[in-house]
């Protein structure tokens, strides 16, 4: 009997579902795409592609931004997945620590140089490439014969962008003939190592992708903003003079915002993509994986649910919170406002009150006390993700607990002056930009932890960096404006007072 799309839950198959899940929230996934990608068909059925999903894994991409748990990695994972069906592109993945690690010697070089790192960074790009293609030819044997390295790799010196794919290609002539050879003569030589040769001598087009590329610019390392520049110039430079050679970075939206001011060459990075999700976007996502748990209790196939948002929502959670003001809130939309509007944030607090819930659906009260929990985790999140940029950001954060968290301008400000006047508080150099108590304003309201509230007729326009990202270098300092302490941190805030 052919199997028909289930449009409405009766009520006997809400119970089966709620009775499946009850105590068990592995359904939301996991907070890092390298995980969830195990969960099958996974690129069929739980891959969410926003209208900026399709530039972002295009060929011609050389910049991904994006804040923490907003995709990146979900974004890389595609953008591979799609390319492994092109048997002519050989993929290479490296971190950001891999490359720094093993170009910690050019790269100090380089920025006590003070110019020409373009080229560097050409050369290094090459080198990972070219160690790769030694690695997948015949595996630990050629990657240690020093001979073959060296004469290899000395085809990456002088290397340019427009003969970037080239010289990688005359890489190919040097190590092809002797891993076949190798092969050949060894009998101990792995099984793949054959189809391994094969593969990699008729690859034509080569991809790196360098991720979590803003960790090269923590405290103590090589790099400096200059360096990065640098680097995403030569991704920039190979990715779009290049037929066959492409350069792909992810990194984190401040360290992005941060590089661009004075930077001459920001208006000439043709591949940048922001991943910026808003409400609608983080309701298809959420639905993804209510329909995936809804298809798994009743045993059907995914692709037969057919069930409106709205009705898998509420088999799970109630329809309405209840504000301290004593109105009433669509629980979807009281859940991503207090979010960090990103998948990996929305799943958190998602999974704290399905794991605070003694039954379905998750009550107004469990809600509630999920975003204390939420707002806790968060608040320590700030402290841990951004505390090496600004001195004394415990200090900073906790000193709005017990205090007003609406704030008129000059209020703010003299708050921020006090902080920063006595020691306690310090950005580091390079962070943010103009007077020290506004470069701290804007650097709160940048990591997320102040919002913003311009006045209208009868109510507040809120601004918020998670929305509006590209806002905080122009946020205006008079009182016409109220700054907020964000409800994600609300009642993290409120845990600590005395």
């Amino acid at each position: 009997m052919k199997s028909e799309h289930v449009k409405l839950l009766t009520v006997e198959q809400v119970q089966i579902i709620r009775t499946r899940w009850q105590d068990d929230s592995s359904f939301v996934g996991f907070p890092d795409a390298e995980r969830d990608t195990v969960q099958d068909s996974w690129f069929d059925n739980l891959l969410v592609q926003p209208d900026w999903f399709l530039n972002a894994i295009s060929k011609m991409v050389t910049v991904a931004v994006a804040r923490k748990g907003a995709g990146k990695s979900a974004v890389r994972l595609t953008s591979i997945e799609r390319r492994k069906q092109d048997s002519k592109t050989l993929i290479v993945e490296a971190s950001a620590d891999e490359l720094a690690s093993l170009h910690a010697e050019r790269l100090v070089k380089a920025a006590e140089r003070g110019y020409g790192a373009v080229s560097d960074w050409m050369q290094i790009y090459a080198d990972l490439i070219c160690r790769r293609l030694a690695h997948e030819m015949s595996g630990h044997l050629l990657t240690n014969d020093d001979e073959i390295a060296v004469r290899a790799w000395a085809k990456t010196k002088g290397i340019t962008e427009r003969d970037f794919g080239e010289r990688i290609v005359d890489v190919l002539k040097t190590l092809v003939p002797w891993a076949k050879a190798m092969a050949a003569e060894n009998a101990e030589q792995e099984k793949g190592s054959v189809e391994r040769i094969a593969r990699v001598s008729q690859a034509t087009n080569f991809a790196l992708y360098v991720d979590d590329f803003d960790n090269i610019q923590e405290d103590g390392g090589a790099t400096n903003i200059r360096l990065i520049r640098d680097a995403i110039e030569a991704a920039d430079r190979i990715t779009h003079h290049n037929k066959n050679a492409e350069v792909h970075l992810f990194m984190r939206q401040d360290l992005w915002l941060n590089i661009n001011p004075g930077w001459h060459y920001s208006d000439k990075v043709s591949g940048v993509v922001h991943l910026n999700w808003n409400i609608n976007d983080l309701r298809l996502w959420t639905a993804q994986r209510l329909r995936l748990a809804i298809a798994m209790a009743l045993n059907i196939e995914y692709k037969m649910i057919r069930v409106p948002f709205d009705d898998m929502w509420h088999v799970f959670f109630t329809k309405e919170v209840t504000l301290k003001n004593k109105s009433k809130s669509d629980s979807f939309s009281y859940f991503v406002r207090r979010s960090m509007y990103t998948p990996r944030s929305l799943r958190a607090m998602i999974k704290f009150a399905l794991d605070g819930a003694d039954r379905l659906p998750v009550s107004d009260e469990v809600i509630q006390d999920a975003e204390w929990s939420y707002s806790t985790d968060q608040l320590e999140f700030l402290k841990t993700e951004f505390g090496g940029l600004c001195i004394g950001l415990d200090i900073c954060l906790q000193s709005f607990t017990g205090k007003s968290l609406e704030w008129i301008a000059s209020d703010l400000y003299k708050h921020l002056r006090g902080l920063i006047g006595n020691g306690q508080v310090r950005l580091q150099k390079g962070v943010s930009y103009g007077e020290s108590d506004i470069a701290l304003a804007r650097f709160l309201y940048r990591i997320g932890f102040l919002e913003v509230r311009y006045p209208e007729d009868d109510r507040y326009e809120v601004r918020d960096v998670m929305r509006h990202p590209d806002h905080w270098k122009s946020v205006r300092t008079d009182d016409a404006v109220r700054w907020a302490v964000r409800s994600a941190f609300f009642n993290g805030l409120k845990s600590h007072r005395a």
